[in-house]
């Protein structure tokens, strides 16, 4: 299987998310410069490079994010939702930052139907009666 081929079954998916993933992580650098190691003498790896559903897509040999959940086989599928859980989760996580709070919330957002607002509810139990509104500034 050529990198842009689509996998053909759940265990060449599974590997080529797992992949991706992984692709993801660089070594940890110290202040001097050195690699910063874990008790078995193995490179500690960090996230570096945000996870993302088009780099998901891409990494799996498809042309849209869409095609994420175009599978057929059950197993495949169980998969995909479950690498695009992690990315929801990444995201997730984001928000608890302040630097990158309003952009995660789009994401979000955009991507994940349960993360949209529903402010119409909201807003029809704050309508202000028709003659309070004259009063109102």
């Amino acid at each position: 299987m050529t990198k842009n081929e689509i996998p053909k079954n759940a265990r060449e998916l599974e590997k080529r998310i797992d992949k991706y993933f992984k692709s993801r992580l660089r070594e940890q650098i110290d202040k001097n410069g050195e690699v910063v190691l874990d008790s078995h003498g193995k490179p500690i790896k960090k996230q570096d490079i945000p996870f993302t559903l088009t780099g998901l897509a891409l990494a799996l040999g498809l042309d849209s994010r869409e095609a994420l959940y175009s599978f057929e086989d059950e197993e495949m599928q169980r998969l995909v939702r479950r690498a695009v859980m992690r990315i929801e989760e990444y995201a997730e996580e984001r928000l608890f930052s302040k630097d990158s709070f309003s952009g995660v919330k789009l994401f979000l957002t955009v991507n994940f139907d349960r993360w949209q607002d529903n402010d119409e509810s909201i807003e029809d139990e704050y309508l202000l009666p028709e003659e309070a509104k004259k009063w109102s500034v």
